[in-house]
Formats: C-alpha cells, structure tokens, sequence
C-alpha cells in the first residue's frame, strides 16, 4: 500500500464528508427523541430516520473515507477527482428529502431518490472505472469492485420503491423491502467494511494481518447471501430468503471469528481511544447477532427491534467514529506537516487528537447505547429520552473534536 500525496486527494475535498456525516449523526439521534421506544419497525418515521442515519452518517463518511484508502490501496488515481466536490451537497439535499418524504409527503421521495441516485452513481462510476485502471488485484480492491456493483443494484431497487411509494409506478415497495436493505446493508456497507478491515484493524491495531484465503469465506458467503435475497424479492420467493438471511448471518459470524484472531495478535500492551471504540462496535454485532437470531426463530419484533439498534447505533457507530479518531489526525498531519518533517519541530500525530474529550465522547456514546437499548427491552420512554440526550452529546462533542483537529495547522 503506497501512502503518498500523489493519489490522495486534498484534505479540503474530502473533509465535508467527514464533518457532514456527523452532523447527520447528530441531527438523526436529535429526530429520535420524537420517537417511542416501541415503534414498529414498519413505522414510515423509523424508515426516514433509517435513511437520515445511514446515508447521511455511515455511506457519507464510508465514501468520504474510500475517496482516500480506495487510490492509496489500488496505487492510482481518481479518474474524475473532481466529481468528490459534488457528491456530499448532492448527498445532503437527497438525504434530508428522502426524510421529508417518508415521513411527511411521498411527493419528496422521488426528488431526493433522484439527487441520492446521482450522487452514489458519481462515486460508484469513479470507484469502479478508478479501480478498473490499476494493476493491483487484492482482496481489498475485490471488496471494493463487488461493493459498488451491489451498490448500483441497491440504489436501483430504491428509487423503483421511492417511485412506487410516490405513486408513480404499480408496484408493491414492501415485495423489495429485503433486496434493497441486504443489497445497500450487506452488498455494499458490509463487504466494504469486511475488505477495509484486513487492512485497518492490523495496521491500527499493531496486529497480524490474515490471509486473503480468511478473508474470502465471509467475503462469498457475503456475496451470495446477497444475490439469493435479490432474487427471493424479485419472486417473492420466502423460503430463499430465509436461506439468504442465514447465510448472510453465516458470514458476518465467520467476519467476527476473524476479527478476534486478528486482535488475539497484538503486538502492543495499552489502548487507545480507537481500540476502545473498536471494542464497543463488535460487542455490539455481537449483541445485534444473538438478538437478531432469537428474534428471527420466535417471530419476537422487539429483539429484531434491539437487533438493529445494536447493528446500526452499536456496530456502524463506533466503528466509523473509531476510524475517524485514526483517519481524519492521519490525514491532517500527512498535508500539513508531514512535508516539514527534516525542517523544524513537527507535532506526533497522537498530539492532534484531545484524548480527554475524546474519552467523554466515548463515555457518552456508550450510555446512550446501553440506555436505550434498555428502553426498548423495557418500553420505558424516560430511559429512551435520556439515552437519546447521551447520544445527542456525544455526536456534538465528536464534532468539535473533528473541527478542532481539521483547523490545527502549523
């Protein structure tokens, strides 16, 4: 892998990812504090916020993080770098319709559908023509190419059901529900964060990096839990999907076997901000794993309700926020720094980060999760509100660290 300012884009094109998705981190767990802690998942408010969270917090900072790792890894350049000036308002705009739409006008939906599409077919196109161009074929680069042909899938099946919730096309949206959620969640989130993590976690962890061969079973498993879903949507074909749904189950049960390997051989003694994060985000997928069978064999919608809580705020929250605690200190101090590193007294790239804050940003995130998750167990709205405030701060303090640490410079 070849770190060098030659591929990487300018901090100032990729920045507003970062800071925009934790701005919709904040502005999703603030919509929450509207909500009960018994909602139906089937809710069209639970759907919006589901949309606000995912597209505005987790894929904006996942492609604001590709942008970097995707030409560093395969060592090329972007094909159309500009296009990354583009993407995040056109990304903004359709995220806040999208959640206009579900929970106030279906009219809305295929306006943002339409700016969501563009904006993911930008990305998807230069990631894949991108990719296409270099000469590297890793396990990684493989992840990325299979990740943005499922994500192409997804986005396709999604503005067909915006279209048919509007009303504009005779279709029933719920018959594509799974083949959208498992072709975004699992295609493209999943096989992205399965691909990346044989190469962050050991080289952020100070860990022995697996073998491709490792990393290929959950990879597969993966892929054809994906493609079964699709078609089960397609036919309406339930006992496939029940198949896919354990396969895919399968695979991320295999994912976390590797994970624990790769930290069973850490090289160092402390932790850090990251580590701990880390932690908390694969205690939550497995938290998210048992709930999630339990509630799938009993037909109980309140531990697949605490399944997805745990999945979504646990495993996606603190993973992404653990990787921007590494990338975003990395990537300020590769521009602004690194270049007078035989000329004058530079700072450690841990300086950068304000640990202290860092800590209770930690803390708060971890007791808005355990708090509302008790609050879902219990349908206790008082626990519900309290853990949302927790999350609430936790994202706001998240951000000033984010700003802080953008605007240090010599």
């Amino acid at each position: 892998m070849n770190v060098s300012p030659d591929f990487s884009l300018p901090l100032r094109i990729i920045a507003p990812y970062f800071v925009m998705g934790v701005m919709f981190y904040i502005l999703s767990m603030s919509f929450l504090f509207f909500l009960q802690p018994d909602i139906s998942l089937h809710d069209f408010r639970l759907i919006g916020w589901v949309h606000v969270y995912m597209i505005g917090f987790v894929m904006t900072v996942i492609i604001g993080a590709m942008g970097q790792l995707s030409v560093v890894v395969g060592e090329v350049h972007h094909r159309y770098p500009k296009i990354f000036g583009w993407i995040w308002p056109l990304l903004a705009c359709g995220t806040v319709l999208l959640a206009l739409g579900f929970i106030y006008n279906p009219f809305w939906l295929t306006i943002g559908g339409s700016l969501t599409l563009v904006a993911l077919t930008l990305f998807a196109l230069n990631l894949f023509v991108t990719l296409n161009r270099g000469r590297r074929r890793t396990s990684v680069i493989l992840s990325m190419q299979w990740s943005t042909l499922f994500l192409g899938v997804g986005l396709g099946i999604g503005f067909m059901m915006a279209l048919g919730y509007a009303g504009m096309i005779h279709i029933d949206p719920s018959q594509w529900r799974m083949g959208h959620i498992f072709a975004v969640f699992g295609g493209y989130v999943m096989l992205n964060i399965m691909g990346v993590s044989t190469v962050l976690l050991p080289m952020f962890g100070a860990c022995k990096r697996p073998s491709d061969r490792d990393h290929a079973i959950s990879f597969y498993a993966m892929i054809v839990s994906v493609g079964a879903m699709i078609v089960s949507s397609a036919l309406q074909m339930h006992w496939l999907e029940k198949v896919a749904l354990f396969v895919g189950i399968g695979s991320v049960l295999y994912y976390m076997v590797q994970v624990y390997r790769i930290f069973t051989t850490k090289k160092r003694g402390y932790t850090d901000i990251w580590e701990r994060s880390v932690a908390v985000a694969f205690i939550a997928l497995t938290a998210s794993m048992g709930f999630g069978i339990y509630g799938v064999l009993s037909a109980n919608e309140k531990m697949i309700a605490l399944a997805f809580w745990f999945l979504t705020a646990g495993f996606l929250g603190f993973l992404i926020t653990a990787h921007l605690y590494k990338i975003v200190p990395f990537l300020v101090w590769f521009e602004r720094y690194a270049p007078y590193i035989d000329e004058r007294e530079i700072p450690m790239l841990h300086q950068l980060l304000p640990v202290r804050w860092a800590n209770i940003q930690w803390g708060l995130g971890v007791s808005g999760l355990i708090l509302v998750s008790c609050s879902i167990g219990l349908t206790n709205t008082v626990l519900w509100k309290v853990g949302v405030v927790f999350l609430i701060t936790s994202g706001a303090v998240l951000l000033a660290i984010l700003i802080k640490v953008l605007r240090d410079k010599l």
